[in-house]
């Protein structure tokens, strides 16, 4: 169930939570070129997503377009229509 919080805000408590490198984090911040998430935290981020948005993922949803900042990642769950 999804309560008031913001799309945003879930995804960036997430981050913040599963990666102790993400605590100045911004809507902007690279996630992937260079940044702290790698391959397999980037499976854990899509599985929390799925199991918290209720959006299945599929592998082509697995694109920078929709991985590589945090608000990249909240358009992304939004444009799938969760709210």
């Amino acid at each position: 169930m999804i309560d008031d919080a913001s799309t945003s805000t879930i995804i960036e408590t997430y981050l913040r939570q599963r990666f102790p490198a993400l605590q100045q984090l911004t809507p902007e911040t690279e996630l992937l070129a260079g940044g702290p998430v790698d391959s397999l935290g980037m499976l854990d981020l899509m599985m929390f997503l799925g199991e918290r948005f209720g959006i299945a993922l599929e592998d082509a949803d697995f694109t920078p377009d929709n991985l590589a900042t945090p608000a990249r990642l909240a358009a992304f769950v939004d444009q799938r229509g969760v709210r």
